[in-house]
């Protein structure tokens, strides 16, 4: 017998309410727990779109999908019961991060069309395996750019692909500041941190490691990571250092402190061959060799959706997406990251 909460007790293809009808694409949502409610909370709030049910295979008791719009949706506990449906055709998958990659596999293999939260999946070898079933199985596979949409990484890029620093040869990020709770005996034990079930150095450097690579558009040569906790470098502590250089010769630098008394977020400050960018200003040697400064109005660039190449899509080119592929670059330069913490060397990539 299915095992699921909610008022839809029909059969797979029974829509739930007359609404149903009018939506335009469909969707079965998979883990439902912080990040899964907030991406159903944000979806509706758009027409158009319709979350038939969810799955929450990670718990016992599967949570609900929030009200009010989604409050009678059917919910599952097991993933194979959701997939069976045939009213929808998209997931969307959230939930632990060491579960995603397992159910996109059985998600690609029943025939549906997959997006991700970020970080995809736990390193960058399931990614890969995963690109491979998506390619396959003919479906579409998308990574949601969940950290993209802010708009001071917006203005960046808008600096970035304007003229005025030209080829950018450095980039530097520093995020300092108690912004999630940890205590000393949670790094001892190497217990789960105060603020989820999930690894913060992967959530974290996830959103900052493909922050850069949309700054710097090449391929990144080598990684030095530093990540506070355990000899293995696995530790969930969210401290962490990443030095990373680029084919061309550019480099990076991401220090990331959330449990610091010290409060210091400087965002993404750059270095061209023609000038700088901190803080809203802009920094250009003038023909007489001094440095000026003007302010940078903020971004004019669109605001990003998140969810855009995912919905949008129509039937044009199936395997994995643009974000997937960026996804898996991510991806092996925070494995890298890992191993240079263990070792204490710098970690060449693979071309």
């Amino acid at each position: 017998m299915s095992s699921h909460t909610g008022s839809g007790t029909g059969s797979a293809t029974e829509p739930c309410d007359s609404s149903k009808a009018q939506a335009q694409i469909s969707i079965g949502l998979v883990g439902l727990d912080r990040s899964g409610q907030f991406h159903a909370e944000r979806l509706s709030l758009r027409a158009g779109i319709e979350i038939v049910a969810g799955c929450d295979p990670s718990k016992e008791e599967p949570r609900r999908l929030p009200g009010p719009r989604w409050a009678g949706r059917p919910v599952y506990s097991r993933s194979d019961e959701l997939l069976a449906r045939t009213d929808f055709d998209r997931v969307l998958i959230a939930g632990p991060i060491e579960r995603r990659t397992e159910w996109a596999v059985q998600a690609l293999e029943a025939g549906k069309h997959v997006a991700l939260d970020a970080p995809p999946c736990s390193d960058a070898t399931q990614l890969h395996d995963l690109l491979a079933v998506a390619r396959r199985a003919s479906r579409h596979l998308s990574i949601l750019p969940t950290r993209r949409d802010g708009t001071e990484f917006r203005t960046a890029v808008e600096i970035v692909r304007g003229e005025h620093l030209g080829q950018l040869r450095s980039a530097r990020l520093i995020s300092w500041g108690k912004a999630v709770p940890y205590t000393p005996d949670n790094l001892a034990s190497g217990k789960p941190n105060a603020a989820g079930e999930d690894d913060l150095f992967a959530i974290f450097a996830y959103q900052y490691v493909d922050q850069l690579l949309q700054l710097i558009r090449e391929r990144p040569r080598s990684v030095f990571g530093r990540i506070a906790g355990n000899a293995q470098g696995d530790s969930t502590a969210p401290e962490f250092t990443l030095a990373i250089a680029f084919e061309s010769g550019g480099d990076a630098l991401i220090d990331v402190n959330l449990v610091s008394g010290a409060v210091l977020h400087t965002g993404w400050m750059l270095a061209g061959v023609r000038g700088g960018y901190s803080s809203g200003r802009i920094y250009l040697e003038e023909a007489s060799g001094e440095i000026s400064d003007a302010p940078m109005s903020e971004s004019h660039l669109p605001e990003i959706d998140v969810y855009g190449e995912f919905l949008t899509w129509t039937g044009g080119k199936l395997g994995p997406a643009a974000s997937a592929r960026d996804a898996e670059i991510v991806m092996r330069v925070i494995d890298a990251a890992r191993e240079s913490s263990r070792t204490g060397q710098t970690v060449l990539l693979k071309s």
